[in-house]
């Protein structure tokens, strides 16, 4: 995601980063039509739905959808040409209803939940995570961006709970010269920021959604990890690795990074991985589909979501090399179609988390999914997920005993 401080950072740390909405526009450019045909509601529907008690796989929180998902991956709108709405998301022009796209049918993990938070501003995500664990559940993971403290308050009554933190004022570099250099001078000044919290950050996330471009560069970054690594253990911090956007790197890149042995140092240091995953209006919109150079359909995987088990099951698990995953952001980015929601997205926001929710616990490497985001104003409006948190916590309740 885009930095709070677009003008903060040392000008030696110049911005290297996806612009992950243009490259998704891109990477997912092609007809629409599977999602064109949308429907109207006939009556206006709250924006969180009400969980009730009963069979998961028989509940539906919002309506009794009539969609099924394709088993091909479905197409991402490309067209930009409506002027997006002046209204807050879930808002009805006038007396018209807004259109959504046809809604999935739910899906439930049949294990505890793996979804967790992630904050700008801390607002009621204490609360949340001290009441779910009142109630006898447990959130598996939380970051924060720059306000750190409430890590401290999170593991106060979750200890289990992973935190990771991430430092928003050096989050790129370049990528040129000694990557040894490179690591030491961003090292040297995240260090200074995280020494205070310490204690109750178990893993720090280095860069933010760094794209070299390339298959050298990738190498040069996992160079930078591993120096990183080395100042890191050092000063006894740990590391969540790369933090690449939603879509990178791709296949071939994986496999050279495989190569530099970057993933068998990081067990050794007891460090983890780190990505983010997004799709846009569903978070399984492109499941089953292909990567470039890859088999054309494979159902147990995804493009966006879920694209982290083409790395697990073709390089890490092969070689012995697996460590722990967190997906530190996640969830549904109305950037990737370029437009700002005409409809109310909150209706089908928990449905395609609980189906994400649904793979991520089939993985055991997983740790957990930090959902973004909680706070940060106007530039994260559409991401704020403030409003729903009551149904997020009667969700993972529903599933602690399992």
């Amino acid at each position: 995601m885009k930095s709070l401080h677009p003008h903060s950072e040392p000008t030696a740390f110049a911005r290297v980063r996806l612009n992950r909405r243009a490259f998704l526009k891109g990477l997912l450019g092609f007809a629409g039509s599977a999602l064109a045909s949308c429907v109207r509601f006939k009556r206006e529907l709250p924006l969180s739905p009400t969980l009730t008690p009963g069979t998961p796989e028989t509940v539906d929180p919002t309506a009794s959808p009539t969609a099924s998902p394709s088993p091909q991956p479905t197409a991402t709108p490309t067209s930009t040409s409506s002027p997006p709405p002046t209204e807050k998301p879930g808002a009805t022009p006038g007396n018209t209803p807004s259109p959504t796209p046809t809604e999935m049918p739910w899906v439930y993990p049949n294990r505890p939940s793996k979804l967790g938070l992630h904050t700008v501003s801390p607002n009621g995500a204490f609360p949340f995570v001290r009441g779910v664990t009142e109630a006898g559940g447990q959130i598996r993971i939380m970051k924060a961006l720059g306000n750190f403290g409430v890590l401290r308050e999170v593991k106060s009554v979750s200890p289990a709970t992973v935190t990771v933190g991430r430092w928003p004022y050096v989050e790129a570099v370049d990528i040129w010269g000694e990557p040894v250099h490179a690591a030491q001078r961003v090292m040297q000044q995240h260090m200074q920021a995280w020494q205070h919290e310490r204690d109750v950050v178990d893993y720090w996330e280095v860069l933010n959604e760094v794209n070299p471009g390339n298959t050298e560069g990738h190498v040069w970054l996992a160079r930078f990890y591993w120096a990183a690594m080395d100042i890191a253990e050092a000063q006894g911090y740990r590391l969540a690795l790369f933090s690449y956007s939603a879509g990178v790197p791709e296949w071939e890149d994986w496999s050279v990074i495989v190569e530099t042995g970057i993933f068998a140092r990081a067990a050794q240091g007891g460090h983890i991985l780190a990505l983010h995953e997004y799709d846009w209006p569903f978070l399984r919109l492109n499941w089953g589909g292909s990567l470039p150079g890859q088999p054309a359909y494979d159902p147990e995987r995804g493009i966006l979501a879920g694209r982290y088990r083409h790395l697990y099951r073709d390089f890490l698990i092969p070689r012995g090399e697996v460590i722990p995953l967190a997906i530190t952001e996640c969830g549904l980015d109305p950037g990737i179609t370029g437009a700002t929601p005409s409809f109310a997205w909150q209706r089908q926001w928990l449905s395609e988390l609980a189906w994400y929710d649904s793979k991520l616990v089939e993985d055991d490497y997983v740790i957990g999914a930090a959902i973004f985001t909680l706070g940060g104003g106007e530039d994260f409006y559409y991401y704020d997920f403030e409003a729903l948190l009551p149904d997020l916590r009667e969700y993972i309740l529903r599933l602690k005993d399992l």
